[in-house]
């Protein structure tokens, strides 16, 4: 008989379509960095030995309600225990040539990388000096922005901020807010944006 606590993981082929690593094989790297037995795994989970061996030897599938009873057990919860191992076996490249380019306003320019499965968008902003947004804007979610080069003015719901390099402002985006560089140096400011607005 098979010792249920025995490394032999699944030989079946992934499926890197699915977006997430075998949940067999994360409950294996997690189990055996803390030194956890697969019976002492069952016993704060209230699966059975015999479901989490088999669940490691990809050889049944998991239910939510019970994949996050069993992330509950190493402090993650369903997302992030899905993404305790590497997604992807290469990298996404975004071409600074690919990325989209958008001209918000005389002297400003943004770019914009777009990939559906962050879940948020990034874009750069470069900003002529003594140049500005024509018109405040107002979108859903949220913004982190980080200046990256020179001095830029971030005005929030009527309040200017002035941040100069490596400075970062995050707001709720659906308050109007602008960006505007009055030195005589360009500037060019980073920003994520955790939803979809270009």
């Amino acid at each position: 008989m098979t010792d249920p606590d025995s490394p032999v993981l699944s030989t079946a082929p992934r499926d890197p379509e699915l977006g997430f690593p075998p949940p067999g094989e994360v409950l294996h790297r997690l189990r055996t960095h803390k030194g956890m037995s697969l019976r002492q795994v069952a016993a704060e989970c209230g699966l059975s030995v015999s479901f989490l061996a088999a669940l490691e030897r990809g050889e049944t599938d998991i239910a939510l309600e019970r994949l996050g009873r069993l992330a509950k057990v190493f402090g993650h919860d369903v997302g992030s225990f899905l993404g305790f191992s590497r997604g992807r076996a290469t990298p996404s490249v975004f071409p600074r040539e690919e990325q989209d380019v958008l001209d918000r306003a005389p002297g400003v320019v943004y770019r914009v990388l777009r990939s559906p499965e962050l879940g948020y968008q990034v874009v750069t902003g470069d900003f002529d000096p003594h140049s500005g947004l024509a018109e405040d804007l107002q979108h859903e979610g949220s913004d982190l922005i980080m200046v990256t080069r020179g001095t830029l003015v971030a005005r929030y719901n009527g309040v200017d901020h002035v941040l100069s390099a490596g400075d970062c402002i995050q707001w709720t985006a659906g308050y109007p807010h602008s960006f505007r560089n009055d030195g005589d140096e360009p500037a060019q400011m980073v920003g994520i944006l955790f939803s979809s607005l270009y």
